[in-house]
């Protein structure tokens, strides 16, 4: 179906909301975008499950293009929260900001918001500890960018590093998941403009003593929580870091995504980070491959082991799987490129191991691979999730 071209008039202090799939651009006036202005006939992309605010102080006329379930509504007044004004207005020129809340709470936004209101004062870290819904890393790792400008998207910033954890959510393995935020942490320690995202995890007990342990592992200047009124211990942690608590209300427009939407803006990412990707087969002696979650098991009794819990569960394509090898059933598990600690350089579908002993490696990384750790998640070769591996608890 073709793209859906209309003219819009935005009124004066009125904001124009766009819903992906679709793009928009300025042909007259001018527009801010959480913050960010863009430039005459520069086009702004709204992924799909997405939309942006484009807001007009004096009035303007955009373009947009309309993808099959996009779409666009003009609204009086700023969409931007009072408090989010307030927020920003009081914060200096050195900060370190942790938002806590549950999905689709508007946390990217705000972190948006604050990014493009911060950023004319010095360069700044976004670190995203979001592994499911990350905007600038791979879902199943933590991510850090740094970024000297404003922009529309913090999708657009480019991730400097990503830390393996190997799940989609927190609630896998809590401790892996508070070992990749300890490898991520250290690697911010110098660094006094920084913004921090987490996950949506946050109505339990557990997932609170998560929250916590992430405050304590950060140690963030402020805290902001978006709809929460029970912090439980988050409270005392924050207390205990020297953390300044600031609670705000839910936006009031904010676009919700049920679990299939966001299984498919995940798969949509690990297409945007697995681009380019090629087949790589080498000798199995020559490169180290270990799990990343059970390093001390041999890679082959790993990988009857996930193939073995395909089978059970019926997987659809498993029966096509020939020994170790994947490849032929079009299935891999995503997989981390040259980890040192939990940072990785690239990302990899490791394919399995084939009667020959070669690695089967499908990946878009240019350079030498000498270390893949095997994730948990396996993905069809058109990066569709297809099963979660979940090890057996260690006696």
């Amino acid at each position: 179906m073709p793209a859906e071209t209309s003219h819009i008039r935005v009124n004066p202090h009125s904001t124009l909301i766009v819903r992906g799939p679709a793009s928009a651009r300025v042909l007259e006036g001018a527009v801010e975008v959480y913050g960010y202005s863009p430039g005459q006939k520069e086009r702004i992309v709204v992924k799909p499950w997405r939309s942006l605010p484009f807001y007009s102080e004096e009035g303007a006329v955009v373009e947009v293009l309309l993808g099959e379930g996009g779409g666009a509504e003009v609204v009086e007044g700023s969409t931007i929260p009072q408090e989010w004004v307030d927020v920003a207005s009081g914060l200096g020129s050195r900060f370190r900001i942790m938002v806590i809340g549950r999905v689709d709470v508007g946390k990217t936004s705000l972190l948006t918001y604050l990014y493009n209101r911060l950023v004319t004062g010095g360069g700044i870290a976004v670190a995203d500890l979001d592994v499911g819904q990350s905007e600038i890393c791979p879902p199943t790792t933590m991510g850090l960018a740094v970024g000297t400008k404003p922009a529309a998207s913090l999708s657009t910033l480019k991730p400097e590093a990503i830390y393996s954890y190997g799940y989609t959510s927190p609630t896998y393995s809590i401790k892996d998941s508070l070992r990749t935020a300890r490898d991520l942490a250290s690697s911010i320690e110098g660094l006094n403009r920084v913004l921090v995202n987490t996950d949506g995890w946050i109505d339990h007990e557990r997932a609170k003593n998560h929250k916590s342990q992430l405050i304590e592992i950060l140690k963030p200047s402020h805290i902001i929580f978006i709809g929460i009124n029970d912090h439980g211990e988050m409270d005392e942690t924050a207390a205990k870091v020297g953390a300044e608590v600031i609670n705000i209300h839910e936006p009031r427009l904010v676009m919700r995504r049920d679990q299939e939407a966001r299984k498919q803006i995940r798969e949509m990412n690990y297409t945007r980070f697995l681009r380019g990707a090629r087949l790589v087969s080498t000798p199995r002696r020559w490169i180290k491959i270990t799990p990343l979650i059970l390093d001390s098991i041999p890679i082959e009794d790993y990988l009857k082991a996930v193939i073995r819990e395909m089978e059970k569960a019926a997987v659809e394509r498993a029966p096509l799987i020939e020994g170790l090898d994947m490849s032929v059933a079009e299935l891999g598990i995503l997989s981390y490129v040259n980890v040192q600690g939990r940072r990785a350089q690239g990302l990899a579908l490791f394919m399995g191991i084939d009667d020959k002993s070669l690695a089967r490696i499908y990946t878009p990384y240019q350079g030498p691979i000498q270390e893949l750790r095997v994730g948990s998640l396996v993905l069809s070769a058109s990066f569709k999730e297809v099963y979660t591996y979940l090890p057996p608890e260690p006696q």
